[in-house]
């Protein structure tokens, strides 16, 4: 099984792939920073459909194999992606340095281990992801209030860094002699013009639209291979989403699971009077920030956002 956790970034996919590591048979999360890129170049008319789906299967299937013999292991003890925000470390430890005497395709076929790659703003592309892994593919959705998320993406510098700092590796599309992240495509003057608030508001607001416009397209059938799992909610309550997930993905909590709700500090209190309060402060500042389209743009996210998270709370 292919177990895609998306969302929008710092929308809590390093929070849920943890967990879901404690669960039966699930690898330790891959980033799958550059897999996204092969959807994000085939939009961009660069690549074939064709040549975009059998990139993702082969970076698919490279990424699983460099987990079970514990090569490109991540041991930065800060990343959600690493061993040590998983339950059982010792096990990628025991990959690096000891040969297993099992042979590879063997234990791939009798344990059927569940790949979990981690992606951002995928959703918009789930038919492309189903093409390449059918029955297989499981995309588990995070959703987050959007003054969170670009609270988040203010004091990360995404709104002046992508295009100029070489370390934020977000592909980027050459205009008018200036780099811009393909998640302004189509709005390039108003991103080369505006400041870093505007950037964000619309560059979440451009994310949010492709993806939700897209759950909203897809059949029936293809949404049963979605789970949309609201932020504030699961942190909560998480018990309930805990079993669905166990039936969407047919696995089973185990005896680390209860440690690593722990460590992410679930369940939690979230929304006392006083974070409301925040968190329209916080909005009233932005807005200082925003012209009155990227104003218009933030309450409509506000609204769709409070809309639609009610539909999947469970």
């Amino acid at each position: 099984m292919c177990l895609v956790i998306d969302g929008i970034a710092w929308s809590g996919k390093g929070m849920i792939g943890s967990i879901l590591g404690s669960f039966a048979g699930v690898e330790i999360m891959k980033e799958g920073a550059f897999t996204q890129f092969f959807s994000v170049l085939h939009n961009l008319g660069k690549i074939t459909r064709d040549a975009a789906v059998v990139l993702m299967k082969t970076e698919a299937d490279s990424l699983l194999v460099d987990s079970l013999i514990g090569r490109n292991t991540n041991f930065r003890v800060k990343d959600s992606s690493s061993v040590w925000h998983n339950p059982n470390p010792w096990r990628y430890f025991r990959r690096v340095l000891l040969e297993d005497k099992i042979p590879l395709q063997d234990r791939i076929n009798n344990h059927r281990p569940i790949f979990q790659w981690q992606t951002h703003g995928q959703l918009a592309n789930f038919e492309l992801y189903y093409e390449a892994f059918g029955e297989r593919l499981r995309m588990v959705e995070m959703i987050r209030h959007p003054v969170d998320l670009i609270g988040k993406w203010m004091r990360r510098g995404y709104g002046e860094l992508f295009g100029v700092n070489p370390l934020h590796m977000t592909l980027c599309v050459r205009y008018h002699e200036h780099d811009v992240p393909y998640l302004a495509v189509g709005w390039e003057d108003i991103y080369l013009s505006t400041n870093p608030a505007e950037r964000v508001v619309r560059m979440i607001g451009s994310q949010w639209d492709h993806s939700y416009n897209t759950y909203k397209s897809i059949s029936k059938m293809l949404k049963e291979q979605i789970l949309i799992v609201p932020f504030e909610d699961f942190v909560q309550h998480p018990k309930p989403y805990l079993s669905s997930l166990e039936q969407f993905i047919k696995s089973c909590r185990t005896r680390h699971t209860s440690r690593i709700l722990r460590r992410a500090n679930c369940p939690r209190i979230l929304h006392g009077r006083q974070s409301l309060d925040a968190r329209e402060s916080r909005k009233k500042s932005l807005e200082l920030q925003l012209s009155k389209e990227a104003r218009y743009i933030l309450n409509r996210l506000i609204d769709e956002y409070e809309t639609v998270s009610t539909k999947f709370v469970l």
